[in-house]
């Protein structure tokens, strides 16, 4: 016999003081100002915000702060099923590594138009910002501690189906794992609410079996996919696979989007050979998480937890090791500009005396320097003609001696003179010769693609302004290198109507979008200019979008290590939408 969940409808859990709302809700999507009252809570900010749900901040009369999410019962049938399903499931879990679910009601009392969930305020970074510079030991607990917590909901029939790190956050406090955002959860009770073939979710956490079925059953009316525990382990596994190496199990497709070929049927790069540091003990757990059908997993999260307290328990794995080291710290400020001036000057004066030296020996005037291989710079508005750039190209050289002679003599010069050097002074005075990428003019003001304003708002759903997070690697903590045409993915879901706040069945640009265009280099800062979106499917929408640093300034700041040919960007960058390029 199935357990019946309740019926959607009117059903506030605590009485509304009388006086208590303070302000109307607002017509449009707009936070809620400071100070508005829900039932007995005060606002107190924004956490999250989207165009299916807001989360806000809240204390009550007795100061306890939590976390208040606003879901709206007016924008259809589907909408308002969904939030009270939410509801409905959150009531039945109860686990130290659960979110847990504090009240529901409506909002306003007299003519409600919002659900609102009043849930425990976890404070804390997500796992993917967490776990670089942790050790194994610590690793290991956090994933038990998630698998503990799919075990008391799979007892109680609730399917999380979005496991994975943005989910997962370590508290603060205590240094536990909390699985949070029941916004697709799902219950055998449950009616199907989504249209297609496939339940929200994110794609590289995707378990082979769902994509399976997506291919026998394509085209198929009323056709759609059932989750299960294994797809909550695989998801699982994916966690642990990129909190032990940096990486999904598999890499994109050749065009971008999720390679579904290697999913069903290759196995994927055993972790000990991507980061050596991880023991064989552990990688067996995590690949057999990652197995191609449910049976080959663990036949449950119950199974799983005691595998990995068997883990926990052997002595032959140094559980103190740091799979992936986190930033390095930070030297004294004084000490270390003290140390790079030193260098710099030390190399400095010796790379200018041997050029001395070496123009002593050869005079060569008037040289340009070679053309850097696959610089970084904006194309010129007109290609010069072939022979006229031959002839403004060729160097002077001293009578008598083969082109080119004089540059190789001096750099040999300077390179001899580098070899007496060591450590910071070395690497100063080596560095002395390298220059970032040529800049050239950038290029002048320039519209949208045809029709990309309107796609980009009526179709997608996106607003002017508005900038999204996209990244060019998934690698945390270093520069990446890229080149004048290299496309950036998009990591997360861009949802309809700004819905960021859990995943949607509707989205603007779905995870592992690739966005395409153009990047320049001026006065040391690389800029960018995108006008294409191709999605996993083969979607390719135009678009009008430049590039952003994390702090929302115009383009990125070349980092250390950035030569001709060789621009070392951060991996994570912003993309905003316009409606020009200026």
């Amino acid at each position: 016999m199935s357990t019946q969940l309740p019926s959607p409808g009117p059903r506030p859990e605590h009485p509304v003081p009388p006086g208590a709302e303070t302000a109307p809700p607002p017509p449009d999507p707009s936070p809620l100002p400071v100070g508005t009252r829900i039932g007995w809570e005060e606002v107190e900010g924004v956490l999250g915000s989207g165009g299916f749900a807001t989360v806000y901040r809240v204390r009550s009369p007795d100061g306890y702060v939590s976390a208040l999410k606003l879901l709206p019962l007016d924008q259809g049938d589907e909408r308002a099923a969904r939030a009270w399903r939410e509801v409905s499931l959150g009531m039945r879990l109860r686990h130290r590594n659960l979110v847990r679910q504090l009240g529901a009601g409506q909002w306003p009392h007299d003519n409600p138009r919002y659900v609102w969930v009043k849930l425990e305020l976890v404070e804390g970074p997500t796992l993917e910002e967490w776990a670089p510079g942790r050790s194994l030991g610590e690793v290991m607990e956090r994933v038990l501690e998630v698998a503990r917590a799919l075990a008391v909901s799979h007892e109680a029939g609730v399917m999380h189906r979005d496991v994975k790190e943005a989910n997962i956050l370590v508290r603060r406090k205590t240094g536990e794992a909390v699985l949070v955002d029941l916004g697709v959860a799902w219950h055998p009770a449950c009616p199907t609410l989504t249209k297609g073939l496939f339940p929200p979710g994110t794609l590289p956490y995707r378990a082979p079996e769902a994509w399976a079925y997506g291919r026998a059953h394509a085209g198929e009316p009323g056709a759609h996919y059932r989750a299960g525990p294994g797809d909550d382990l695989y998801a699982l596994g994916v966690v642990l696979y990129r909190s032990l190496t940096g990486r999904f199990p598999f890499l994109p497709a050749e065009h971008g989007g999720e390679d579904v070929e290697a999913v069903l049927h290759r196995e994927p790069l055993p972790p000990h050979l991507v980061n050596p540091r991880v023991p064989l003990a552990v990688e067996a757990v995590c690949l057999r998480l990652l197995a191609k059908t449910p049976e080959a997993r663990y036949p449950g999260a119950v199974a799983l937890c005691a595998a990995l307290e068997e883990l926990r328990a052997r002595t032959d794995v140094d559980w103190t090791q740091v799979p992936r080291p986190g930033p390095r710290p930070r030297s004294k400020p004084w000490g270390r500009w003290g140390r790079v001036v030193a260098a710099v000057g030390v190399g400095l004066a010796v790379a200018l005396g041997a050029w001395w030296l070496g123009s002593r020996q050869e005079v060569a005037p008037g040289g340009h320097a070679p053309e850097p291989v696959r610089a970084v710079v904006a194309p010129p508005a007109e290609a010069p003609r072939k022979d006229s750039a031959r002839m403004t190209q060729q160097p002077q050289t001293t009578p008598g001696a083969p082109p080119e002679t004089a540059p190789k003599r001096r750099k040999a010069a300077v390179r001899t003179a580098c070899l007496g050097l060591t450590g910071a002074a070395l690497q100063a005075c080596l560095g002395a010769s390298q220059q970032v990428p040529p800049e050239r003019s950038a290029p002048p003001p320039q519209a949208c693609p045809t029709g990309a304003v309107e796609t980009m708002t009526a179709t997608l759903g996106l607003r002017m302004g508005e900038f999204f997070s996209v990244e060019w690697s998934d690698v945390r903590g270093r520069p990446v290198r890229v080149h004048e045409d290299a496309s950036l993915r998009v990591a997360g879901d861009w949802e309809t109507n700004r819905n960021r706040w859990g995943a949607g069945d509707k989205v603007a640009l779905p995870d592992e979008t690739w966005l395409f265009g153009r990047l320049y280099v001026k006065q040391g800062r690389v800029y960018g200019r995108f006008t294409e979106a191709r999605t996993p499917l083969g979607v390719v929408y135009p678009v009008c979008m430049d590039m952003l640093d994390s702090s929302n300034n115009v383009g990125l700041e070349l980092k250390p290590g950035s030569g001709p040919g060789k621009m070392m960007v951060a991996p994570v960058v912003q993309v905003r939408v316009v409606d020009r390029f200026p």
